[in-house]
């Protein structure tokens, strides 16, 4: 038996095997993204203050752009495949209002994903792989180095992301897909209230 010192040490994160999904959605809300990958977690520690700035206002200018169709939902679970479970920074979805735990990637029209310190391989590398081979049609990767937000957007051909659009530090980004909106990612990086 242990004693409470020992079980006061105890973090949600101990684990024996591998990681079921049973298992993932069983732990606490947390501030750390923590995501599910072939029975390991991807922990990833809570985003700066411009990060989360930019999720946020992006998600208001998404949404108030997005026709009646799509919704823009930040951080939720999406089920790329069987054990593996992401959650993207912004994602569009299909299916406005729906009230799931975690979304099939049918019902995602884009993921979007803001580069953080902690998550350049994940974002970089890993997430668009899984993204594409399970179906997602666009992928938009922001990257905060450099005096400014820059940004690259791809849409699925054939299985693989091609980049159809990107913007420098200081232009602003043109989708044309899932919707067409123009965005100014760098005064959204930097404005302290939600843009009009």
């Amino acid at each position: 038996m242990s004693s409470p010192a020992q079980s006061a040490q105890t973090s949600p994160l101990d684990h024996v095997g591998p990681w079921t999904e049973r298992d993932y959605f069983a732990l606490p809300e947390d501030r750390r993204r923590i995501e599910l990958l072939d029975g390991g977690l991807l922990v990833s520690p809570a985003a700066g203050s411009r990060h989360q700035r930019l999720s946020s206002h992006l998600c208001h200018a998404l949404g108030r752009a997005a026709p009646s169709w799509l919704e823009v939902l930040e951080a939720v679970n999406v089920r790329v495949a069987p054990g593996q479970i992401l959650i993207p920074d912004l994602v569009v979805v299909t299916n406005p209002g729906l009230d799931v735990t975690v979304w099939d990637p049918a019902g995602v029209a884009m993921a979007i994903e803001i580069v953080s310190p902690g998550s350049i391989g994940a974002d970089r590398a890993i997430k668009p792989q899984l993204y594409s081979a399970a179906g997602i049609d666009h992928y938009l990767r922001i990257e905060l180095n450099g005096p400014g937000p820059s940004s690259m957007a791809y849409q699925l051909q054939r299985g693989c992301y091609v980049e159809v659009t990107s913007s420098s530090s200081g232009q602003l980004l043109r989708l044309a897909q899932p919707f067409p909106v123009d965005l100014d990612l760098a005064a959204l990086a930097t404005a302290t209230r939600p843009p009009p």
